[in-house]
């Protein structure tokens, strides 16, 4: 079996009929009752249906709905058939639901499935195999096929409008006639989930939490009212009584997800993207391009008897090409552009600052992290000033993977699936803002945590035991011991030091290891003096710690050249898309010094002498700072005032 076809072996697997094997075995058996029954269901397989079975049936056949889940809908035949909801669950059977000449599946939903993802993902599969020449006869309605893949993108991304929702129903009537269908998904979704479409548009609102652009963590009815999250939510935006279900206020949330981390029921619901994933790799023409985060291949192996702090990479990259998945990329070669980019904008304000230039904006803030971009946007507007503007590496690849790589590979932006496994669920927001975009095509166009990818491997029969051990692919996947560190508390401005002070003093120093920037409080202070440079340095980790830090320094109590936030403690290690760990702490020093291992033992440690990355400056971007690098690598963040 292809690798393409893997995934889809598992209980999430929604598009059995894409796997050529099945397809084989189904013809073979040459019988008209055998039926492939896939989507939300526990046991996904090829049966025969016994005569007078109901869908009801059908679905215990196969172990039911997954999770105990109630059922939404029922896709009969992608993408000709039948589309049945609750109303049907009883009903005998119908065989002329399956078109004619078409492998019998059926893909069932059930309410952790949104309906405008699922249209999406439909429409996808339909034009990806329209473009291949395949489904001759809707050739004479590719127009409109295109029509509402647009509108359907704009609704999953809150861009649409009511009226969208007629101009959908019209160009669904007209495929209709033209092609003397007997059922379309679209209109029958329209008819039979209104009120989901209508909470889309209207409301922002993703009640299953698969559209990332609407993304709302919320607590639901599993809550026990222990008070776990509130006392861990660093901007205190949990309420409730003991024993009784908590709140959460969206506004001054940042999405860090240290709740999710804290909860021990897992009550809190932070969206679910696993099957944006598996959609994607099922749909014809779509390059699936996936980036690993530094943090992650030193954390996921615990779920698969690692040891914390064990670098499994080369196994995460061969389960993920397992899966189907085109190009595994590294996000650390992208740290490395970032550091070029901070550093230069570090090396620049500090020669201002030493040659008496009073209007220069110190410290200059050198962070990764999304929490804290909104935590600074919501609470200190005024020092809006103090960020650098070097957008974080997830969204530096992102941008130069669909902006760069993919013109030099062939593809168009919109059939590359860029996506980030990440050990932060705030990245999520992060992928969804605007400024990360070329219109309604975002950079990053999903963010999978690492816990969400363990999921997959699990459900997927992957072992990270037993994967071959593969190397990422380049030249988007070499990186330094500088960019590695990222993925640790310290490690992002420690990179930055490396680079500025071999910059401007043009020397190549003997020792790079900052220890004075290491450690584990929660706001430290470092000072370093390396020839004629001095340099005094703030690292927090924590938002409460980060809070003091900043009001220190508003309130001209402190003063730093350069600061480093990290929203979890311990930094992204300690993310809240993370593995939970019983001996957090210890885990948390475990996966901080394997971070520190892959650093000391690599030949490249330092940003700058990346080959990779001075090669992307020569053809591209000229220089770190240059006009271009500007255009690409930098960004704006704006107050946020509740």
């Amino acid at each position: 079996m292809s690798d393409k076809g893997f995934i889809l072996q598992s209980s999430y697997g929604s598009v059995f009929s894409v796997v050529e094997d099945l397809e084989e075995k189904v013809g073979e058996q040459n019988n008209e009752k055998l039926v492939t029954i896939a989507g939300r269901v526990n046991n996904p397989a090829t049966i025969e249906i016994p005569e007078n079975s109901t869908l009801r049936d059908v679905i215990e056949l196969v172990g039911g709905i997954k999770n105990k889940k109630n059922f939404k809908a029922a896709q009969f035949g992608l993408p000709f058939g039948g589309f049945l909801t609750a109303g049907s669950l009883d009903k005998v059977i119908d065989f002329s639901l399956f078109p004619e000449g078409v492998e019998k599946n059926i893909i069932i939903l059930s309410e952790e499935d949104c309906i405008i993802t699922f249209a999406k993902f439909y429409i996808e599969f339909l034009i990806g195999k329209v473009k291949n020449s395949e489904y001759e006869q809707y050739f004479q309605v590719e127009n409109e096929i295109e029509r509402i893949w647009r509108i359907l993108d704009r609704i999953s991304k809150g861009k649409a409008t009511m009226r969208d929702v007629y101009l959908l129903r019209y160009l669904s009537e007209t495929i209709k006639t033209k092609l003397n269908q007997k059922h379309n998904l679209i209109l029958e979704s329209i008819e039979q989930f209104y009120g989901e479409i209508e909470e889309h548009i209207e409301e922002h609102r993703c009640p299953a939490g698969e559209c990332i652009h609407l993304l709302k963590f919320r607590i639901t009815d599993k809550c026990i009212g222990c008070t776990a999250c509130a006392r861990v939510c660093p901007v205190k935006c949990i309420d409730g009584k003991l024993k009784e279900k908590h709140t959460i206020d969206n506004d001054r949330c940042t999405h860090c997800g240290q709740c999710v981390a804290a909860c021990p029921v897992g009550a809190i619901f932070e969206g679910d993207h696993t099957l944006n994933l598996l959609r994607d790799l099922a749909t014809p023409n779509k390059k699936v391009v996936v980036q690993v985060a530094p943090a992650v291949r030193v954390a996921i192996g615990e779920a698969f008897g690692f040891e914390p702090g064990t670098n499994v990479e080369k196994k995460l990259v061969g389960a993920l090409k397992k899966l189907g998945v085109d190009y595994v990329f590294d996000t650390t070669w992208a740290a490395d552009m970032t550091v070029m980019e901070e550093a230069a904008e570090f090396q620049e304000r500090l020669e201002r600052y030493y040659n008496g230039d009073d209007t220069v904006k110190l410290p200059i803030l050198t962070s990764c992290c999304p929490a804290w971009v909104k935590f600074i946007e919501q609470n200190y507007p005024d020092m809006m000033d103090v960020p650098s503007t070097a957008k974080s590496p997830m969204e530096i690849f992102s941008t130069i993977a669909k902006d760069i790589w993919a013109k030099e590979q062939g593809y168009r932006r919109e059939e590359i699936a860029s996506v980030a496994i990440m050990p932060c669920l705030a990245k999520k927001y992060e992928a969804a803002r605007p400024e990360f975009s070329r219109g309604d095509n975002y950079d990053t166009d999903y963010v999978i945590s690492t816990r969400e990818l363990i999921k997959i491997f699990k459900e997927s029969g992957i072992d990270l035991n037993d994967v071959e051990e593969m190397e990422f692919d380049n030249p988007l996947g070499q990186y330094s011991g500088a960019g590695i560190i990222f993925g640790r508390t310290g490690g992002v401005i420690e990179a930055a030091t490396r680079t500025t002070v071999e910059m401007i003093t043009g020397t190549h120093l003997d020792n790079i290891d900052f220890t004075e920037l290491r450690g584990w409080d929660g706001f430290r202070v470092a000072e370093l003096t390396i020839g004629h440079i001095e340099l005094r340095i703030g690292v927090a980790h924590g938002l409460e710690e980060a809070a003091k830090m900043l009001d220190k320094i508003r309130a001209g109590e402190e003063f730093f050249h350069a600061i480093e936030i990290m929203a979890c403690k311990g930094g992204c290690i300690g993310g809240g898309g993370q593995p939970k760990a019983l001996k957090k702490q210890i885990a948390l020093e475990k996966r901080a010094e394997g971070l520190n291992e892959i650093d000391r033992n690599l030949e490249i440690r330092r940003s700058h002498e990346n080959p990779f990355v001075k090669a992307m400056y020569d053809k591209y971007l000229d220089y770190p700072l240059s006009h271009k690098a500007h255009e690409l690598l930098h960004t704006k963040y704006f107050p946020k005032i509740k």
